[in-house]
């Protein structure tokens, strides 16, 4: 039985990407597709529209069904079968924990066991806690469909335990960066790090201390809107990085967003500024990088404009220094990154 929404409920749109995925799973698992698309309320038209967005509420709607006619939550993305439930079991037998550094760590030895491997570590290096998964074979999962939806059912889950948004120092890719990128911005807000060895959320280490807010009532309401929750930002009261990084968006087109400019808006110092953004667990720059890249990619999109109307137009004077500064967020060049989308080769 499909997870439903409440009625009037919506929460925005996901990338074609994932609906299209999906749909090729449950081809390769042999499952009447077309049916259970209009069983979601979608059309198969949508998959040979890779620009179409996607109700996400539907597209939670169709995941449940793959889920549950595959009876595996890796959808057959992984060598080994985890039955459906078993995420919701790992929030049953961790949630009862007094801090999130030990409900994740009582979550990762749950999936340990069931999978007989280390498929989820958690460890601390300097100030940062590193969560990693690790795919036994991530041949089977080429689109990258099951890597994402693992680091978001973890993130999800944890901001979900201590009542709050687990900001994301970065997160780690063990691939190029994907034709979606744009989604990324909102599913995994920070800094993202592709081509890297590790599949890996990264987050301040101090917030392993925070208390767990849930109870195993809570529990079972947040497990009856999954995999939706999942597409969607656990929403605190207030987030300073948010408000900072809609701020800065805004301020491209005027030309200001200097920390000091932004410290006046805000009406604190700068000093109060740099110290509130790190105990978000980032930083003045890091989320400029941040709203630049997400820009950028953006208007690279736009084939009317040069590369150097794009470094301009995010704030760059010198097009090679904006090159270097988007290689170093994406690992291509501006020139690549445009070409491999026109080429829908990017997650090759």
């Amino acid at each position: 039985m499909l997870n439903q929404v409440k009625p009037g409920a919506h929460y925005g749109t996901g990338a074609n990407h994932y609906i299209s995925s999906l749909y090729d799973v449950a081809v390769r698992h042999g499952l009447p597709a077309t049916d259970m698309l209009a069983d979601a309320g979608l059309h198969e038209d949508v998959i040979h529209n890779p620009t179409e967005r996607v109700p996400t509420e539907k597209l939670a709607d169709f995941q449940t069904a793959v889920w549950d006619a595959s009876d595996d939550e890796t959808m057959g993305l992984s060598n080994r079968t985890l039955r459906r439930g078993t995420y919701a079991m790992m929030g049953k037998v961790s949630v009862h924990q007094p801090v999130l550094h030990k409900a994740l760590n009582t979550g990762a030895k749950f999936y340990n066991l069931v999978t007989l491997h280390d498929f989820v570590t958690l460890e601390i290096v300097k100030d940062q806690a590193v969560l990693k998964v690790n795919e036994e074979a991530p041949e089977r999962d080429y689109q990258h469909l099951f890597a994402e939806m693992c680091l978001l059912a973890w993130h999800r889950y944890a901001s979900w335990l201590i009542s709050d948004i687990l900001p994301l120092t970065e997160t780690r890719f063990p691939y190029p960066p994907p034709n979606h990128i744009g989604e990324y911005h909102y599913l995994f807000p920070g800094v993202h790090k592709f081509n890297h060895k590790e599949l890996a959320l990264v987050f301040p280490a101090h917030y392993l201390e925070r208390p767990v807010k849930q109870s195993e009532s809570s529990l079972k309401a947040f497990m009856s809107r999954c995999p939706l929750e999942l597409f969607r930002q656990y929403k605190a009261d207030y987030s300073l990085a948010t408000e900072l990084k809609l701020m800065l968006g805004k301020a491209m087109l005027d030309g200001t967003g200097t920390i000091e400019q932004c410290a006046d808006k805000l009406h604190m110092t700068r000093r109060t500024l740099i110290r509130k953004l790190k105990d978000e667990g980032t930083s003045f720059q890091q989320l400029k990088d941040i709203v630049r890249r997400d820009k950028s990619i953006f208007f690279l999109g736009q084939q009317g404009l040069k590369i150097n109307e794009v470094a301009e137009r995010v704030g760059y004077s010198d097009p090679a220094v904006f090159t270097r500064a988007f290689r170093q967020w994406t690992g291509l060049s501006p020139r690549d990154f445009r070409q491999q989308l026109l080429c829908g080769d990017v997650e090759s």
